[in-house]
């Protein structure tokens, strides 16, 4: 896949090189935010096994500028039950939000899953990630249900929204 130039960052498939990045900005996000329902980061033996259960089955690409990693985005086959349906996810330093970077790294989810020949991409969002929730609807991903008290974060329960987005043209 060819390097995707955006507004002064790349998109590009992600290397085991920038791991260390991409669990940084997802523990950060466990800890600060409620972008993931998760509620403790990943240790660094953690690290590893996800990072190879997600280049086993799924496509993992960050976005990048002179600094390093930025963003991150992976898709991964939706509860892996072998349907058309395929999972998307989206994380951005927020020193870099507002940028389009999540944008970009969502549409080539999009571009990349269509080419995979998925027909379905989804996403569950925290009903509280303001920024998640427009990040889709933006990119033409229908609500089409929520799950609540679906997680206990924060000392606090919370809800879960579903949208999905088809990808036959």
């Amino acid at each position: 896949m060819a390097k995707a130039a955006t507004k002064s960052f790349a998109i590009r498939p992600a290397t085991r090189d920038d791991l260390k990045a991409i669990v940084g900005l997802y523990n950060w996000a466990v800890n600060q935010t409620f972008a993931t329902i998760d509620s403790e980061p990943l240790d660094t033996e953690e690290a590893a096994a996800w990072w190879e259960a997600h280049g086993k089955r799924s496509y993992l690409l960050v976005a990048v500028e002179d600094h390093g990693v930025i963003g991150w985005a992976r898709l991964l086959p939706w509860k892996q039950r072998g349907f058309d349906v395929v999972e998307s996810l989206v994380y951005v330093d927020p020193v870099h939000h507002s940028r389009g970077i999540g944008s970009g790294l969502l549409k080539d989810l999009i571009k990349h899953a269509r080419g995979l020949g998925y027909r379905t991409i989804v996403a569950s969002i925290a009903k509280d990630n303001r920024a998640g929730l427009a990040l889709y609807s933006k990119l033409g991903f229908d609500h089409v249900g929520t799950i609540r008290d679906a997680a206990h974060k924060f000392d606090r329960w919370m809800d879960i929204t579903l949208v999905q987005k088809s990808l036959e043209s």
